[in-house]
Order: structure tokens, then C-alpha cells, then sequence
């Protein structure tokens, strides 16, 4: 399998509960006799590991990339067989640690143990550890690997951008982007499930006509424009760019597996 988040572990980080820069997080080493499963929660849910988990040291988080310093293992005593890496949040009890990222593609791994140091080198490119690639803001992202933002109880609100909207990465706050078409929608009915989030369909009642509609913008309501955190942009919807015409205009949201947007589902 390919690189995934813990459906439960994502859960957990959509709404705001792992903060990747403050807490304590670790990496374990599993066995081939480990298989990935959905419904793992906790490190008490993976089983024995090969030698002892290392914390991840000199954190960093920019532009929606976590990185750290690469791990050192020591010496592992021979007869093991490392599979793949599971990062988690070390509350202190492996019944109550939130297992987060399961990493089996890496350089090395497998390997075998035989006595010797095994070190493992986080991806040099674009990746390193793991990265809140689009629809995402970089600097949104940036806020969800920082625990900042909690999809059910923040005020999480939609807004139809003009197609003359140009994306930028560097766009951090609501103040960077255009006026919207239409009042912007506060979403309800959110619900945060395996790493999934959704919430009602957005109405947006009668749009005057004359403007067109480009893209959907999801962004965190701040007291202001200058302090609303921009989250995620959508520029692939279906029936967009939408000409409006005085007529009523519902955003509709996906019926997938996906839903408005998946933390683990390609």
C-alpha cells in the first residue's frame, strides 16, 4: 500500500486535537507481521514494534510541509524485519496514543536487522515527512498540522470567488482574495468521520445577476478579513464557472467517499 494517514488519526488532527509542532510525536517501527488497518486508533492497536520508537526532534512546519531531523534507531538486534513506520502522539500510554501517519514507501524498507544501526533519512524533496498538498492553502495547512483549526467547532464558512480569482500560495487571510459572489455561507451540519468532512449543502439564496463564479474558497471565520485563515480551494467544481441570473444558487457538496474533503482517501 501507498503512504496513508489512520482514518481516526486524521480525525483527530481535522479537529484540531494534534498540534505536530507542541506535542510529543514518535515513530515506531513495525514488523512484517503488521498489517494497516483502518480501525487502528492507538499504539496499543499495532502490536509489538521493532526496537524502541524515537521522537521526532527540531520539528518544523512551513508552506503545509512537516519536517524533522532524520531518526536513528541504534543498534537493532538481528532477526526482524522493518516494514514500515507508524507515527504517533506519545501521551505516555500506549492505550490512549493516537497513532497518526503509517509510512511502508521509504528509502530502506524493508530491511532486515542484523546488529547494525538503522537510521531512517526523511524525503529531501517537496514531501519530507508529510505534506497538506492541495486543495489546501500552504499556510492553511500549515494551521491543520498546528492543531489551529477545528473543522467541527470553528466557524467554518464558504464563499463563491469570482473566475477572475488567481490562486496564490502565499495567500494566508481572507483579506488577499476577492469579494465574493453572493453573501458568504456559514456551513452547518458538520460532521468529521474517518478523516472525512461535511456538512450540509451551502445555500446561498438568489444571486443577482451579471457575475460569474470560479472557484469555492473554505476559509475560518476570525473576526475579520485580516484574521480569517484561508483553508481550501476548490477550482474543479462541477457547473463552474457559473454565470449568475437572479436565481437561487446551492453549493453542493460531494456524495463520495470524499465528501467536501478526505484526509486519507485518494
Amino acid at each position: 500500500m501507498s503512504n496513508t494517514a489512520y482514518p481516526l488519526g486524521a480525525q483527530k488532527m481535522i479537529s484540531g486535537a494534534i498540534n505536530f509542532l507542541a506535542d510529543t510525536i514518535k515513530v515506531a517501527i513495525v514488523p512484517t507481521g503488521y498489517t494497516y488497518s483502518t480501525a487502528h486508533e492507538f499504539l496499543s492497536d499495532i502490536g509489538a514494534v521493532v526496537g524502541t520508537a524515537q521522537p521526532l526532534a527540531n520539528k518544523s512546519i512551513a508552506g503545509g510541509v512537516l519536517d524533522a531531523d532524520d531518526l536513528n534507531y541504534g543498534a537493532m538486534a538481528p532477526g526482524s524485519t522493518a516494514k514500515a513506520l507508524v507515527l504517533y502522539k506519545d501521551t505516555g500510554n500506549a492505550s490512549t496514543s493516537p497513532v497518526l501517519l503509517h509510512i511502508d514507501t521509504a528509502t530502506g524498507l524493508p530491511a532486515a536487522t542484523n546488529g547494525g544501526v538503522i537510521t531512517v533519512p526523511w524525503d529531501d524533496s517537496v514531501k519530507k515527512i508529510a505534506r497538506m498538498n492541495l486543495p489546501f492553502y500552504p499556510k492553511g495547512g500549515e494551521k491543520v498540522f498546528a492543531g489551529a483549526i477545528n473543522f467541527l467547532t470553528d466557524t467554518i464558512k464558504v464563499r463563491m470567488l469570482p473566475a477572475s480569482y488567481v490562486y496564490d500560495p502565499a495567500h494566508e487571510f481572507l483579506s488577499q482574495v476577492s469579494a465574493g459572489v453572493g453573501v458568504d455561507q456559514t456551513l452547518a451540519g458538520k460532521s468529521v468521520t474517518g478523516g472525512v468532512f461535511d456538512a450540509n449543502d451551502a445555500s446561498f439564496g438568489a444571486v443577482a445577476a451579471g457575475s460569474s463564479m470560479g472557484s469555492v474558497l473554505i476559509y475560518k471565520e476570525g473576526g475579520s478579513a485580516a484574521t480569517s485563515p484561508l483553508l481550501i480551494l476548490f477550482d474543479d467544481v462541477v457547473g463552474l464557472p457559473y454565470a449568475t441570473n437572479g436565481a437561487p444558487y446551492t453549493q453542493r457538496w460531494s456524495d463520495g467517499a470524499a465528501k467536501i474533503f478526505s484526509m486519507v482517501a485518494p
